[in-house]
């Protein structure tokens, strides 16, 4: 519990997402940093972050900075400018860039709600950020621009961010996405929660799940059982979202957290089980997609599902990143 005067402090300023910032405008607010409780400015209003700044602010795993509470609306325009830009492919914005604003939009957004999974407001803020990024991601090379965001020391919802866009495509391949496509608002945000627990669970991810201690080890294999708990809490999440939290740790051979084998596993967990375990070979061991698909058809053969795994293969060759 903070004393009142420290209270009154920290009620001056409001957090805002790292991930939600540019580097290459200037900004309309001023942002602190916090060090030892004070508040301490980083970059004044009018000035910008400049990418390097920026880089190396994330790659220090700082998550939040501050603004005056006053600033709040400034915050607010700031924001809803670069996400109308970002996702029109009318403007004349690299795509780099806004692939980078998108990607730092729902990364927040699923941090957001990590945090507070009851909370309705942020769903449908995430829910919408879903449905726009299913027809961003539509765009020549927009999946490969997003797969060569930096993702430092592996954050959990960048690695989300991604797992949702290669489902996409996966789904798009397997024929999912034109059979059920009521369901596929409800694919993205599952693969967006997938890791769920993880935001709660403190376990070191900068190293491959397999590299954990025996400590760590039992609190992973049931992070996908309890992510899935947690949302089957709130009316508001379709089934099919805590199922593929659920189930994308599962293995066709039944040897996985609930022993469900490939026919008992949903078709759109299994989707993402193949982006999930695809993406982590392209963050852990920094190869490049073609290698990355080379050892997935091969260490996971037997595990995950063969035929979506040639559904990633298409897709990767349709998009043109293989």
């Amino acid at each position: 519990m903070f004393c009142t005067g420290a209270a009154e402090y920290m009620s001056k300023y409001l957090p805002i997402r790292v991930s939600t910032l540019r580097g290459d405008q200037p900004i309309k607010f001023d942002a602190y940093v916090r060090v030892a409780g004070k508040y301490i400015l980083f970059c004044r209003q009018g000035d910008s972050f400049e990418n390097q700044r920026l880089e190396r602010l994330k790659s220090k795993k700082l998550s939040l900075m501050y603004i005056p509470v006053e600033q709040e609306i400034s915050y607010s325009k700031y924001m809803t400018q670069n996400m109308e830009k970002a996702y029109s492919s009318a403007v004349n914005a690299p795509l780099e860039i806004r692939a980078q604003i998108i990607q730092g939009a729902i990364q927040a957004s699923v941090e957001d709600l990590a945090e507070d999974v009851s909370n309705q407001a942020f769903y449908k803020v995430l829910y919408e950020n879903a449905l726009r990024f299913k027809a961003f991601l539509a765009e020549d090379s927009a999946l490969l621009t997003l797969l060569s965001i930096n993702n430092h020391e592996f954050n959990i919802a960048h690695h989300e961010v991604n797992v949702a866009a290669l489902a996409i495509a996966i789904a798009e391949e397997t024929g999912f996405a034109e059979a059920n496509p009521m369901q596929m608002p409800h694919l993205i945000m599952g693969a967006l929660l997938h890791d769920l627990e993880h935001h709660h669970d403190n376990i070191n991810l900068s190293k491959p799940p397999t590299d954990l201690p025996e400590s760590q080890k039992t609190i992973y294999d049931r992070h996908s059982d309890r992510g899935a708990e947690k949302l089957r809490e709130f009316a508001f999440y379709d089934p099919l979202i805590a199922t593929i939290v659920g189930q994308h740790e599962e293995r066709i051979d039944g040897q996985g957290p609930d022993s469900k084998k490939e026919k008992e596993q949903h078709e759109a967990a299994q989707i993402v089980a193949v982006a999930n375990a695809f993406d982590q070979y392209l963050q852990y061991d920094k190869i490049d997609p073609k290698e990355a698909l080379r050892r997935i058809l091969i260490e996971k053969m037997g595990v995950l599902s063969l035929d979506v795994m040639k559904s990633l293969q298409d897709a990767l060759k349709k998009k043109n990143i293989i």
